[in-house]
C-alpha cells in the first residue's frame, strides 16, 4: 500500500473559527479588513499582508493567550480523525499560515498531542507584536509560509499527498497535492482554476471519504 501523508491547514479547518480573524476583529483597527481584501484579491501577499494587519493590532501576550483559549473551538470530529489516521498509519502534519502559539494553545486545551505542526512565530512587546517567518520559500513571493514545498518533499519520498484547507493560504498546496479537500474560499478557488477537489464540512466527512477509497 502506498504511503499516505495528510497535511492540514489550521485556522478555519481544524478550528471552527479562524483565530487570526477573531483576534484582529477584537484587537485591531477595522482597517485590517481593507488589507484582507487586497490579500483575497491577490494584490498583496500574505507575508506582507499579515505584517500590515497585525501592525494595526494592540494586544499583550496574556490577552492573546486568554482570548484564543476562550474563544476558539476545534472541529469536534478532528480527534477521531487523528485516531483513524494513526490506526491506518497515515502521517498527519499541520501547516499553518498563522502562528505556532495559536496551535499550541488550542492543542493543549483540547488534549491534542503527537501532531507535528509548522507555522509563523509571533512575539509581544508592550502591546505591539512582532512576526517572524521561518519557513519562507524563495520560489513563492505570496505566502507567509508556502505549504507547497511540504507537499513536494513528501511526493519525492513516494507519499500519496492529501491536503485539507479552506482559505487563501491554501491555494499553493492545492495546486500540487494528489488529493484536495476544500471548503469556503479554497473550494471557490479550485472551482475557478479547474483544480479537482472534494468538498467537506468536517473531518468526519474526510474520514468517510478515505474509508470509501480504501474499499
Amino acid at each position: 500500500m502506498k504511503k499516505i501523508v495528510i497535511i492540514s491547514d489550521f485556522d478555519g479547518t481544524i478550528t471552527k473559527n479562524d483565530s487570526l480573524v477573531a483576534i484582529l476583529d477584537k484587537f485591531a483597527s477595522p482597517r485590517w479588513h481593507d488589507i484582507a481584501r487586497l490579500i483575497t484579491d491577490g494584490k498583496l501577499g500574505t507575508r506582507i499582508g499579515l505584517r500590515k494587519e497585525f501592525a494595526l493590532c494592540r494586544i499583550t501576550k496574556s490577552e492573546f493567550v486568554n482570548f484564543v483559549a476562550t474563544n476558539i473551538k476545534v472541529d469536534s470530529t478532528f480527534k477521531n480523525f487523528l485516531a483513524f489516521s494513526k490506526k491506518n498509519n497515515f502521517r498527519v502534519l499541520v501547516v499553518s499560515g498563522g502562528f505556532t502559539l495559536n496551535i499550541k494553545i488550542i492543542f493543549r486545551k483540547f488534549g491534542i498531542g503527537n501532531v507535528r505542526y509548522y507555522a509563523n512565530i509571533i512575539s509581544f512587546n508592550r502591546g505591539r507584536v512582532k512576526l517572524k517567518f521561518p519557513y519562507t520559500d524563495k520560489e513563492c513571493r505570496d505566502c507567509s509560509l508556502c505549504k507547497a514545498p511540504f507537499i513536494r518533499r513528501f511526493k519525492k519520498r513516494g507519499y500519496f499527498t492529501v491536503y485539507i484547507g479552506d482559505s487563501v493560504t491554501d491555494r499553493c498546496p492545492a495546486r500540487v497535492a494528489d488529493l484536495v479537500f476544500a471548503k469556503h474560499h479554497l473550494a471557490e478557488y479550485c472551482k475557478a482554476k479547474g483544480i479537482k477537489y472534494v468538498p467537506y464540512d468536517n473531518f468526519g466527512d474526510i474520514k468517510n471519504y478515505i474509508k470509501i477509497l480504501q474499499g
